[in-house]
């Protein structure tokens, strides 16, 4: 019996009086094949979809429950993923993956006959899955109370997961049969690769069965591969599992070794979850994965080799025990295995948003009013927002544009689908252009380029195709109805990046090239030398830099066929290194600055100010002579708005520099010099920001000074964090006998009682308690030292005195 048929009644009873479940259980229980399978034929649910975030693994679970059913795929259990549909007016239980459910919810936010969804193994985070999540909760909350909602997983961060989801979790506890872990520790880290090899065979050695290798990537798979031949193992088959495969070498992989063989499988995290691959029961884990890491600063997605996190790990691990006891090979020691983290960085925080952010405008929603479990950046967001008005899909105001609304259709990549609707409108034209388009995106998809030169890339593959670029050229010409051509119209090439990666146009810098988004990336050793400008198509390497794949680009070209991304405007600012205003007229692609001529207006008032703004912008307060005198009285603003946030509304230091061109620009319009703007009153500029009664409280609540009872005026020294601090000599606070209050009671006062010579004696904020303890011993020694001044045995209710003895 697999382990999660004993809680299955448990499960149906949550599921029958909550909308949102949670399910844990472990590798092998069962949750992704007995679970839906007998939910369907139980009949508790019209119509289920379960997501699954891996096409090989949808694809065999289908496979498998239709077998279970006696049936072929697209009967009571179906399957939708990227051109493969398999569905009928039977199907009861359906499969989707990717982006595959937030289009079905998009299309139909009601689900009409829809009862449950299941989200399985959630904890893979992908950005999908949290698409799609957040708009099906959206769903349940304001069109269908009664959807249902189960998500599962073998290491769900269950605390966190429920807070949010606000549903009770089903634990399956056990495994379907026992794992033995092995470390295998490395004397070099940087050599784990070579070990790799050595460790499968000693495995194979002391272990029964076939055997899972867990590898990054294609590259270290190839690799393996390699030395494991060189080992001439004559009763073991070498095999190869990962996502660009086409799905007949994906099934012979995870099918059972022939008779009288072992089987060696090389893979990636493809096979890491939801996949039974038969007569495994060793797993060889590397203990490294390729995770997507997104560059804000060059948006490119770069792959980097990293650390898998401990849940990664186990569910991993628990490949090996599917349908026998097992054992895992882990490379590392067991203590560098605690010290991994507990979950992966999930891909929200860590990725390209543009796709969310249209999901969003398409749902007419803003990021952040959706139910995310976690929600991306600020910056993140920003990045997204620029990319896609490049792309014509958002205008300035965010708004989604009916372009907006056709590329998301399009059912594509963003960047993918603008290009391709565009090209079909320039085709009449521009002939030949959306046969280009086919073959570029062919190109990309398949990754069997030859030369960082696009053109020469493609027009190889024009003459002899890759078996892999031929299929996806086809999937497009017929997608598209394009015939194949007999010339390829390369002249539009850089046409064709322009409309799919706008923000990676290029201008020649120094020795490299900057971005039409501003970043810098390096020249190829052998290609564009000569080039001015350029289009890109593939960048990534150290920082994403390094420029993978690109070619020359005609600006004159560029603006005939897309003059949408060109901007015209113009710009006045002060050039700090020649001491004078900058006012020129530009033309502009993003952040590169095509051409500049001076302008023939003159500066007026208006311009020069915001010339002037933009260069405060740049440096900041300190910009200004008076801003450490100034410093104190902005902490006070900032204290004030902190304690009474309805009288004193962002006031603080970071929220004023916002606002800078609100308050100060009246202020800066006689200011014609360097010299004078550096010279400004900023202290009476931010008392412009208070009216008399915020003044007149301000002065009331957190004061400049405190008068003590010799009369004298000290000032109030305040922090943002901590307690006001008053240094005052000690004389002068006698017959004080509670330390004062500030801001009501709400602040906390330092007093810092000092010596005649004006060094410190002692701190406290309990003067009170000062006077009857520790005042002897300070007595004691004063008296010694400053015979001359007043040092009464009760100081608590003594005179205070600024002068000596003689003179009282």
């Amino acid at each position: 019996m697999l382990p999660i048929e004993s809680i299955y009644p448990s499960l149906i009873a949550e599921l029958t009086s909550q909308n949102k479940v949670l399910l844990q259980a472990p590798p092998g229980a069962g949750k992704s094949t007995w679970l839906p399978l007998q939910l369907v034929r139980d009949g508790h649910f019209k119509r289920i979809i379960m997501l699954e975030p891996r096409r090989l693994a949808a694809r065999n679970i289908a496979q498998f429950l239709a077998k279970q059913q006696q049936e072929r795929v697209g009967q009571s259990i179906g399957l939708r993923i990227r051109n493969d549909v398999k569905v009928s007016n039977n199907t009861r239980l359906e499969i989707v993956t990717e982006g595959i459910l937030t289009r079905l919810i998009q299309t139909d936010p009601e689900l009409t006959d829809v009862d449950l969804i299941i989200f399985d193994e959630f904890h893979e985070r992908s950005l999908a899955a949290d698409t799609a999540l957040a708009l099906a909760l959206e769903t349940q909350m304001a069109l269908r109370e009664d959807l249902k909602i189960l998500v599962m997983s073998a290491t769900l961060d269950t605390q966190r997961y429920q807070q949010f989801l606000a549903g009770p979790i089903v634990s399956c506890e056990g495994r379907s049969f026992p794992i033995e872990t092995v470390y295998e520790p490395l004397q070099d880290e940087s050599k784990w690769l070579d070990a790799i090899a050595g460790i499968v065979v000693k495995a194979l050695k002391e272990q029964q069965g076939s055997a899972l290798v867990f590898l990054p990537g294609q590259r270290e798979i190839q690799r393996v591969a390699q030395m494991l031949l060189d080992y001439k193992l004559s009763d073991t088959e070498i095999v190869t599992l990962f996502g660009d495969q086409d799905k007949n070498t994906q099934q012979a992989a995870i099918s059972p070794a022939k008779e009288g063989l072992r089987k060696v499988v090389l893979t990636t995290n493809v096979a890491e979850t939801s996949l039974t691959i038969e007569g495994i029961r060793i797993v060889v884990d590397s203990g490294k994965r390729r995770a997507a890491q997104f560059n804000l600063k060059t948006g490119v997605t770069e792959l980097a080799t990293v650390s898998i996190s401990r849940s990664s790990a186990i569910q991993r691990a628990g490949r090996a025990g599917r349908v026998e006891p097992g054992v895992v090979y882990r490379l590392g020691s067991h203590e560098q295995f605690e010290r991994r983290d507990s979950h992966d960085v999930p891909e929200i925080l860590s990725s390209d948003i543009a796709s969310l952010l249209l999901e969003a405008k398409v749902w007419g929603s803003d990021i952040s009013d959706l139910p995310l479990l976690d929600q991306p950046t600020d910056i993140q967001i920003l990045q997204a927002s620029k990319l896609l008005e490049m792309l014509e899909v958002i205008d300035k105001s965010g708004k989604l544009t009916p372009l907006g609304s056709k590329v998301h259709s399009f059912g594509t990549e963003p960047r993918l689908a603008h290009m391709l609707i565009k090209v079909q409108a320039l085709e009449a034209e521009y002939s030949g252009i959306m046969a280009l388009a086919c073959y570029f995106v062919a190109l990309l998809e398949s990754r069997v380029s030859s030369s960082p030169e696009l053109r020469v890339a493609l027009l190889s593959q024009f003459e002899r195709p890759h078996p892999v670029f031929t299929q996806q050229l086809n999937q497009w010409f017929k997608r598209l109805k394009v015939t194949k051509p007999t010339s390829l119209a390369t002249e539009y090439l850089s046409i064709i990046v322009a409309l799919a990666f706008p923000d990676r146009l290029a201008k020649r810098r120094g020795q490299g090239f900057v971005l039409a988004n501003g970043a810098g990336v390096n020249n190829h050793e052998s290609h564009w030398l000569s080039d001015d400008y350029i289009a890109i198509a593939a960048l990534g390497g150290h920082k994403g830099q390094r420029i993978f794949s690109a070619t020359d680009l005609s600006i004159k070209q560029l603006n005939d066929v897309l003059p949408y991304l060109f901007s015209h405007y113009s710009i006045c600012e002060f050039d700090e290194k020649k001491g004078r205003f900058l006012h020129e007229d530009r033309r502009v692609i993003g952040d590169l600055i095509i051409d500049a001529v001076p302008s023939s207006k003159e500066i007026d008032i208006a311009t020069r100010t915001q010339a002037w703004l933009a260069l405060i912008q740049k440096h900041g307060f300190a910009l200004f002579q008076q801003y450490d005198d100034v410093k104190p009285f902005l902490n006070r603003l900032s204290l004030a708005s902190r304690f009474y946030p309805s009288e004193f509304n962002n006031l603080e230091e970071l929220a004023l520099f916002k606002e800078i061109n609100k308050w100060l620009a009246p202020f800066l319009h006689d200011v014609k010099q360097l010299t004078q703007l550096k010279k400004l009153d900023l202290k009476s500029a931010l008392i412009s920001c208070l009216d008399w009664q915020q003044q007149q409280l301000l002065e009331q609540i957190l004061p400049s000074r405190i008068q003590v009872p010799s009369g004298s005026n000290v000032k109030i020294i305040y922090q943002l964090e901590g307690p006001a601090k008053v240094s005052v000599r000690m004389q002068e606070v006698y017959g004080l006998t509670e330390t004062p209050k500030l801001c009501r009671g709400q602040l906390p006062l330092l007093m810092e009682l000092l010596s005649p010579a004006r060094r410190p004696l002692q701190l406290t904020q309990d003067l009170a308690h000062f006077w009857k303890n520790s005042y002897k011993d300070v007595q004691k020694e004063m008296k010694g030292r400053y015979p001359k001044h007043f040092w009464p045995d009760d100081p608590a209710t003594s005179q205070a005195t600024n002068k000596v003895k003689s003179r009282m």
